[in-house]
């Protein structure tokens, strides 16, 4: 039977009730499937090409595994089918996840978060001679395929704000530049990377602040294995300077990524 969700501030006391009858269980798995975005380059954070995922996650997670004793197994799925596969036990944990992502889909199950691993920022980035256009003005918005553009949904229903989705982040950059779009609606590391690697004769392009826009953080999720979860914050815990190591090298910041 389906039981309630809730929000991960509150995932220790489930942990606790589960952990008793999990641990016996636990003690011989110790390989897990991780589902994990299928983009092909989402750096920073991530790019997933011929089978091969890489990136901040994929760093993070392996360092965790390597040190937990673990082997981890990396599956690539769609959005919506990677929380399929998360809510029915499919996969072991999913990475990254947030409380308020695809709450819809989550309905009903019980999902334990880890604490924060990184912050982000989700916004409209736009050339910087466009920031003082009305908001009526923002007529079409490109951003990756599979993703929701949640600060604009009551515009795009109402038909005020067209949505043109790419498979990769230089063709949503090349339809701003020739003013196809007005904008692209996207993490704020994301576009900053790839301006910096591959479109530094741009004009200046960044998140346009008086525009509504989207902050969090990206967590380790499961409803399968709480003990994994716990076991991932202590890894936090104790790595810091690791991880902070992890982040830079990546060009992560630890705080909120605003351009």
């Amino acid at each position: 039977m389906k039981m309630h969700s809730f929000k991960w501030q509150n995932w220790g006391l489930l942990i606790l009730v589960g952990l008793v009858s999990t641990n016996i269980q636990a003690a011989q798995k110790t390989t897990f499937t991780i589902g994990v975005q299928p983009f092909t380059d989402y750096s920073p954070y991530s790019s997933y090409q011929n089978g091969d995922y890489q990136g901040f996650n994929r760093d993070l997670l392996d360092a965790f595994a390597e040190k937990s004793g673990y082997h981890f197994e990396y599956q690539a799925l769609p959005l919506k089918r990677l929380y399929r596969s998360l809510l029915t036990g499919s996969i072991d944990a999913k990475y990254p996840d947030n409380p308020r992502w695809s709450q819809n889909l989550k309905e009903g199950y019980e999902v334990v978060y880890s604490q924060p691993v990184v912050s982000f920022v989700d916004g409209i980035v736009m050339l910087d001679e466009d920031h003082d256009n009305p908001r009526e003005e923002l007529h079409n918005i490109g951003m990756i395929s599979g993703f929701t553009p949640w600060p604009f949904l009551s515009d795009i229903q109402a038909k005020k704000i067209n949505v043109f989705e790419a498979v990769n982040m230089d063709a949503l950059i090349k339809m701003l530049l020739t003013e196809r779009i007005d904008g692209i609606y996207t993490n704020t590391a994301v576009i900053r990377l790839k301006l910096l690697k591959d479109h530094q004769d741009a004009p200046a392009i960044s998140l346009n602040r008086q525009l509504p826009f989207l902050s969090g953080t990206r967590h380790l999720s499961s409803t399968q294995h709480p003990e994994l979860i716990i076991q991932f914050n202590q890894f936090l815990k104790d790595n810091t300077d690791y991880i902070s190591s992890l982040k830079k090298k990546h060009g992560l910041n630890t705080q909120i990524d605003v351009p």
